[in-house]
């Protein structure tokens, strides 16, 4: 779609998505519909339409989030590889990421720009030296800042998070560096013997566990430009559950009590009323229910219940949610509140604004007619028969029209027509010739005049007795015109007999009065029309009850709500009675309504089963619509189909129902029609009302004369008040079915024991494929090891644990059943922090999906507190506080209102509220957003209060599902800060983490699982995984500049070598002719350097002369990703100019020739060592591991040899976690 918008051919479209499909690496999701890929893959999705169809300027707004790093540097080679020709804006929170890729780097900060350039420019600007970082073997381990301190005492803390301390150390104090490290490489925890064992099992070690030293990274020229201020972040007490109002900063304001209290008085009086009332009257029904949903439940779903007093709680809050949700949610207001009132209002005025029935007298003449016509004075053209000689004398007494004269054709039939002519004979002599020629005569006589005729007269002849006989042909359109000529031409018979020329004959209609069983059928009809007109004006208002319930599904706001601990039964009760009441407004009105316009059926007699009908109708039409939620996940769809559903089954079908009432062979089919039709609440209400109204009339059953017998209103009230509980329990069902113990173990042993015959092939693939959970050959040890400690059992300290979990989700037409979680076995204790990692759709999200009740699994379970998550699923997420992938917020409601919302759910006493929400939202640093409804939030802002709900209450176990996505680094840093404290410094708290930021997992985690295709691939310390994984060090190599002596005497030598070649092609010449402008400054050597631009013959010459014409081969035929960013700005100026200038060249040669120097160095000094590539002006190597090779001993050996080698800056660390992550993604 995107392509042909862009306007490539239909012949190169398929071939144009094929290719952009495998470039993105979408290849195997070519026919999945987008809202079955995962966050990642929806962002491959979303550059792959940027870069379709070959667009100049490109516009990526972090085109990498979400994804995971595999997945990120191959989005990074498309970018470099697409990006020659075209310009590319992209912004980016990563670093890393704007560091491979920009040329030119733009950092804004509080709406202005800050700074502009190049990476190395910004490093060079705002870089203040080494950064060495170090993991400690424990959080409050203080020897690494000792060592550190002792040899560097000008050294700056710079971060502390987690087990992860990094230093700023001056460029002077590098010639400490390799004592320094060959101590903390003593502190080093000692090595492993035993794979199955990491050093985070060692309860003794507390020093460090690895470290590393580089150069100033982008992310700290961020840091320092954007002026991070972590003290900030320190200004929440560690330990302390409670921020005291003295720990705010100056300047903040402290947001009011609570939203609760922020409502005007008389709209928290009523939500109080309510709940009080409620409470009240409602604690009897509440109770049996309950009663019977807990016997339900045990039966069906084995559902942990709650008390009574937790009920009303939740449902107190809930309602609270709904009341200022529905304050500010204008949409809302305006289709439940003033759509129906005023289509009401105006229906019923229209009835009120029809002609009156009783009618004035009318006079007949013929001003009546064409009376718009000027001049006309009414009348007009009257074809007139004047065959006979008294038509002629009558003619002339003729008033009210002009005679025109008409006289009629004979003709003779055929004997094939010879039934026509009998007709015209039946006629007589005189009328059947007129009848025949009348039509031709009015099409010939058309343009005569502009006045319409309306009536001709055809007289006969006079009778022996002197009476005259005529015949009136009037229009059969205009109401009047037969008693209209017909007295006219009276008029005229009499003036003729008479003489008497002032003679007339005055005819008029005088319509008889209404009786009364008229007026009463008059009114009934109204009350008729009104009925359909209240139908249609109601039929907006179950769509406004399906949009917040669809909105909350949308952004999966119930699903938080339900993790956090609110029952099914509450949710929805609590939505039922907000709905009810909120019915009652424009059911009132309607009510008012019939009384100011005097419909005595609905307000007199009828009063009673009008309101009972309204009062249901709203409680049935809401849980009807409850139950049609659950197959929406858009709201705007969901509300114009809801509409439409209610509009056909309540008006469309009372008008059918009615029609065939009336018709005799179809009453019988209505009547059981009607047992059908009733089902639907919106024809219960229309039909009941319209039986009320048409009672009087007897269209009903004549025996039917109670207002509540069945045929009437009974039926309807009958099956309303049936519907308002019937579809609520169904509503209850559809909700708790995913929870029912129907597993693939079950259903398997049923089929196989079925007792009917049929095809295995059907469903064993899929139960098969569920139900065992072998163990695969090729696990690995320590993932091995952790299936063998969770099912032997030991698991002490373990406040979760997955067992065997899987997910299969069974293929359809064409694809085979996916497994997207394979036998998922690990364990988390208190106060860990433990790493979820994994590439895009390997099964993260699935498997927090389980733990939090999203998703059943297929097979096996998982224990929280000893909860198993799959018979008492409710027990379950009460420990859990979750933060999903996607931020699940209600968009009316502020961050405060959120944080009360769920402190409520999760049991905070109000006269405590006050001081947890405001300890959050110091925590969180959201304080001055405390009173912005979260759809105006940014990103960044959004995550934090996403993690704060997580965090509220204080649950023991804490889901983050991608926390810091879409932050920038400082408030990626900030949200480490309150993670760490979470769980590594309260010690009470386990936290899952799944991240794409690999500093993230370093920095946080105590134990990492790397998930690769729905299986566990490794577990472990972040220290054990790359050592274990990691065989090698990664060193970054910049090196010295070129100096400006050296500059200037390769351009001298380059320039004396282009006039002193010898038998130079005469080409050569002229080239050099072109460049420098004139042959007299060749032959006087008095050439501007900066004037010379070589061509590519010209650098193959000079590149042969310099003695390595290979090098400047890579230029020339545009092969230059080794030569780095320069060279490959080289190459594409010298195919847009034809040429570089001669300063360039010799800078980038002289470059060439540090790299090759350094190079050589390296690879002597470090066997095995390899070439990684250039970024920028810098290189990278890998060094192997070998027997009595440090890291001290590779810093000593770098530092000794730094100035001979051309050594600028260097950084080494080991294999990054990134590494083994691209490692294992890359072998899937």
């Amino acid at each position: 779609m995107f392509a042909i918008l862009k306007g490539v051919k239909e012949d190169g479209l398929e071939s144009a998505v094929t290719e952009m499909v495998d470039e993105v690496g979408l290849a195997d999701k070519l026919n999945t519909v987008v809202r079955a890929l995962s966050g990642g893959m929806k962002r491959k999705l979303s550059l792959g339409i940027a870069l379709i169809g070959n667009s100049k300027v490109i516009i990526l707004d972090e085109p990498t989030s979400g994804m995971d790093p595999y997945s990120m540097r191959l989005t990074w080679q498309l970018i470099k590889k697409i990006k020659k020709g075209r310009i590319i804006l992209l912004t980016t929170h990563s670093m890393d990421e704007a560091d491979e890729l920009g040329d030119r780097i733009a950092i804004m900060a509080d709406g202005s720009l800050k700074c502009c350039g190049s990476s190395l420019f910004l490093k060079h600007q705002y870089g203040v030296g080494y950064t060495l970082t170090l993991v400690k073997g424990a959080p409050t381990a203080s020897i690494a800042a000792d060592i550190v301190y002792r040899y560097v005492p000008s050294a700056t803390c710079v971060s502390e998070v987690g087990t992860e301390i990094s230093f700023k150390l001056p460029l002077a104090a590098s010639s400490v560096f390799e004592s320094m490290f060959r101590e903390i490489e003593s502190c080093i925890g000692r090595s492993v013997s035993n794979s199955e064992t990491s050093i985070s099992e060692d309860k003794n070690y507390f020093g460090i566990e690895s470290y590393g030293i580089s150069v100033t990274t982008l992310e700290e020229v961020f840091l320092r430009v954007a002026g991070c201020d972590f003290d900030e972040a320190e200004s929440v007490q560690e330990g302390n559950n409670f921020v005291s109002i003295d720990s705010i900063p100056s300047g903040e304001q402290v947001p009011k009590r609570l939203s609760y209290a922020k409502l005007s008085g008389s709209y928290k009086k009523i939500i109080e009323g309510i709940s009080s009332i409620v409470t009240r009257f409602c604690g009897l029904f509440v109770s049996i229910f309950l009663s019977f949903m807990h016997f339900l439940s045990m039966q069906c779903c084995s559902c942990c219940m709650i008390s009574r007093s937790i009920f009303w709680q939740h449902s107190k809050a809930l309602l609270i949610k709904r009341a200022v949700s529905a304050r500010r949610d204008r949409k809302t207001i305006v289709f439940q509140l003033l759509i129906p009132v005023i289509f009401l209002l105006f229906g019923l005025l229209f009835l009120k604004l029809k002609p009156h029935p009783e009618q004035q007298s009318v006079t007949f003449t013929t001003s009546l007619f064409n009376p718009l016509l000027s001049g006309s004075g009414g009348g007009g053209p009257i074809p007139f028969d004047l065959s006979w000689p008294i038509a002629k004398e009558v003619a002339k007494n003729v008033e009210g029209g002009w005679i025109q004269k008409f006289k009629p054709t004979s003709y003779k039939f055929p004997d094939s027509e010879r039934a026509l002519a009998d007709a015209v004979e039946a006629a007589g002599p005189t009328l059947g010739p007129v009848l025949l020629s009348m039509s031709e005569f009015l099409m010939s006589s058309f343009n005569e005049s502009y006045q319409s005729r309306y009536g001709a007269v055809v007289m006969d002849e006079q009778y022996d007795d002197g009476s005259l006989g005529y015949t009136v042909l009037h229009n059969s359109s205009c109401q009047h015109a037969a008693p209209t000529f017909i007295n006219l031409m009276n008029s005229a018979i009499l003036r003729l007999a008479t003489s008497d020329k002032n003679m007339t004959i005055r005819a008029r209609n005088h319509p008889l009065p209404m009786t009364k069983s008229q007026r009463l059928q008059h009114h009934d009809l109204d009350a008729f029309s009104a009925a359909i007109i209240v139908n249609i004006a109601f039929s907006f208002i179950p769509a406004s009850f399906a949009v917040p319930l669809v909105k909350e599904q949308e952004v999966k706001a119930k699903h938080q709500q339900l993790i956090s601990g609110v029952s099914v039964i509450s949710y929805w009760v609590s939505t039922y009675i907000w709905d009810f009441i909120s019915f009652l407004f424009p059911s009132t009105f309607a009510i008012v309504l019939f009384y100011v316009f005097g419909l005595d059926q609905f307000i007199g007699r009828g009063f009673l089963p009008t309101v009972i009908m309204f009062l249901e109708y709203g409680l049935a039409i809401a849980s009807s619509t409850y139950c049609l939620t659950f197959f929406f996940s858009d709201h705007s769809m969901a509300q114009n189909v809801v509409l439409l559903i209610h509009f056909f089954t309540g008006l469309i079908l009372m008008v059918i129902s009615f029609i065939m009432g009336l018709i005799k062979t179809t009453a019988s089919a209505n009547s059981f029609l009607k047992n059908f039709f009733r089902l639907s609440p919106g024809f219960c209400f229309a039909d009941g009302l319209a039986s009320l109204a048409l009672l009087r009339q007897g269209m009903k059953d004549k025996s039917s004369d109670g207002i509540f017998d069945w045929n009437v209103t009974g039926a309807s009230i009958c099956y309303l008040g049936i519907e308002a509980i019937g579809y609520f329990f169904l509503t209850l069902g559809l909700e708790l079915l995913p929870t029912c113990k129907l597993t693939p173990a079950r259903l398997m042993e049923w089929w196989r024991k079925k007792p009917f015959q049929g095809d295995d092939s059907v469903l064993e693939p899929f139960l098969k494929s569920s139900s065992e959970t072998s163990v695969h050959l090729d696990e690995d040890i320590d993932v091995r090891t952790e299936r063998n400690r969770v099912l032997s059992g030991s698991i002490d300290n373990t406040i979760l644990f997955l067992r065997n979990l899987q997910k299969v989700y069974p293929g359809g037409n064409h694809h085979r059943a996916k497994v997207a979680v394979d036998s998922l076995t690990f364990s988390v204790q208190a106060g860990e922090c433990f790493g979820f990692l994994g590439t895009n759709g390997a099964g993260k999200t699935t498997t927090l999906s389980m733990l939090t009740g999203e998703e059943s699994p297929t097979e096996g379970t998982a224990f929280i507190f000893g909860k198993d998550i799959s018979s008492n699923p409710k027990a379950a997420r009460r420990h859990i506080g979750y933060c999903p992938q996607f931020d699940a917020l209600l968009e009316y409601l502020t961050v405060q209102e959120h944080l009360e919302l769920y402190a409520r759910i999760k049991g905070v006493l109000d006269y405590r509220m006050n001081d947890v929400v405001l300890e959050k939202l110091v925590e969180f640093d959201l304080l001055k957003h405390a009173d912005k409804p979260s759809y105006t939030l940014s990103g960044g802002n959004k995550r934090k209060l996403s993690v704060a709900i997580a965090m509220i209450g204080d649950p023991p176990i804490v889901i983050l599902d991608e926390p810091s996505t879409g932050m920038d680094p400082i408030a990626k840093r900030f949200m480490w800060e309150v993670i760490s404290r979470l769980s590594t410094r309260q010690g009470k708290t386990a936290v899952i983490l799944t991240t794409h930021s690999m500093n993230e997992a370093q920095a946080l985690c105590t134990r990492i699982g790397i998930m690769v295709g729905g299986r566990l691939r490794c577990i472990g310390s972040p220290q054990h995984l790359k050592t274990r994984f990691g065989n090698h060090l990664e060193l970054e190599i910049k090196p010295t500049e070129v100096s400006a002596s050296d500059l200037e005497n390769l351009c001298r030598i380059i320039q004396e070598m282009l006039f002193d070649i010898p038998s130079h092609p005469r080409s050569l010449l002229n080239d050099l002719e072109v460049c420098i402008g004139a042959i007299g400054s060749i032959t006087s050597g008095n050439a501007s350097v900066a004037e010379i631009s070589l061509s590519k013959e010209m650098i193959i010459v000079v590149g042969r002369w310099l003695g390595n014409e290979e090098r400047v081969k890579t230029l020339i035929s545009s092969r230059s990703n080794s030569d780095g960013l320069f060279g490959e700005q080289l190459s594409e100026q010298l195919v847009r100019e034809g040429g570089i200038p001669l300063p360039i060249f010799s800078e980038w040669w002289l470059a060439r020739e540090k790299f090759s120097a350094i190079d050589s160095f390296i690879l002597s000094s470090f066997p095995g060592a390899t070439f990684h590539g250039c970024n920028g002006l810098s290189v990278k190597y890998q060094l192997p591991y070998r027997e009595g090779l440090s890291l001290a001993d590779v810093f000593g050996h770098l530092e000794r040899n730094r100035n001979g080698s051309g050594m600028a800056e260097y950084s080494i660390s080991q294999s990054t976690l990134e590494t083994i992550f691209n490692h294992f993604a890359s072998n899937s």
